[in-house]
């Protein structure tokens, strides 16, 4: 054989085994469809719930109102999907606890067959929230640091029962969650009247839980953990805990970004969380248990 040709043959084999390796840090994921635990019925549309006060919004109280929650463990075998937010090009991400806890493997997915591999995860001992490290980030949100106000605009945006969605709220006030079974605790939330939700429809919101609640400016002003469809409304994580859980991190947040002008309102719900969606700011995390 002749040097061209076995260079030729090396090169083909060499470039068929580099085609066939992952992109940093990616896995392969199985195809995955939203399962709820129980039959659901499209219950009646939203209340025009009202808040609960008036200018900056009161401080939290061990007297706030309580909302029991229920927590599962995951059974073995089993896959969930639920929504990530960038806090870092580093390859930072937060979540909700409920969604990291348990999992063998987490993958925050960049395609609907591939992911980036979670390779740690930081849970907040009572509050609702995690932090993952992947080794590869996305265009990150900057965490509010300023006092929130009654009835100020919240803009939800992730993977609802596993397909992309957004929710526009305001925010009415405050509650304490207290849940039950897999973790006992309590923990002070935001409350949000729910006003729009696209797709439309007056299903159960699984699956957005973990994702960001963005002000007006785009800065994180909660996260996503759960809510009432009959009642119309939604809870989330205060944006001090994801701060306070990142400090017990080696890592911290990009303000990279914190410069940048951003405008949300709800004209343009869809096409801001396709945007956000598309360039992994918001991301679909997936959860396998083994």
């Amino acid at each position: 054989m002749s040097k061209f040709y076995l260079w030729l043959s090396i090169f083909i084999i060499f470039t068929a085994i580099a085609s066939s390796l992952p992109e940093e840090g990616t896995r392969s994921v199985p195809p995955i469809r939203y399962q709820p635990k129980a039959p659901e019925k499209a219950l009646p549309p939203l209340q025009g719930l009202r808040p609960e006060g008036q200018g900056v919004l009161k401080q939290k109280s061990r007297h706030d109102r309580m909302v029991p929650i229920d927590i599962e463990a995951k059974p073995k075998g089993s896959i969930s999907t639920g929504t990530a937010f960038s806090l870092s090009e580093q390859g930072v991400w937060g979540t909700a606890r409920h969604v990291t806890a348990g999992c063998t493997d987490l993958m925050v997915l960049i395609s609907p067959r591939k992911g980036y591999r979670v390779i740690e995860t930081y849970q907040h001992p009572t509050a609702d929230v995690s932090i993952l490290k992947t080794a590869v980030g996305a265009p990150p949100f900057q965490v509010e640091d300023q006092a929130l106000s009654y009835n100020s605009e919240g803009f939800h945006f992730g993977y609802p029962r596993g397909e992309p969605g957004n929710v526009y709220s305001r925010l009415i006030g405050r509650r304490i969650i207290k849940t039950r079974g897999v973790r006992n605790t309590k923990e002070s939330v935001l409350v949000w009247a729910e006003k729009v939700r696209q797709p439309d429809h007056n299903l159960s919101l699984g699956g957005i839980s973990g994702g960001p609640v963005l002000n007006a400016q785009g800065h994180l002003v909660g996260v996503h953990i759960a809510g009432s469809v009959r009642r119309g409304r939604s809870y989330s994580s205060l944006p001090e805990t994801v701060t306070s859980l990142l400090a017990q991190t080696p890592y911290r947040a990009d303000l990279s970004g914190a410069g940048e002008v951003a405008s949300y309102d709800v004209a343009h719900l869809r096409e801001d969380g396709n945007r956000l969606r598309k360039r992994l700011s918001v991301a679909k995390v997936v959860c396998r248990v083994k």
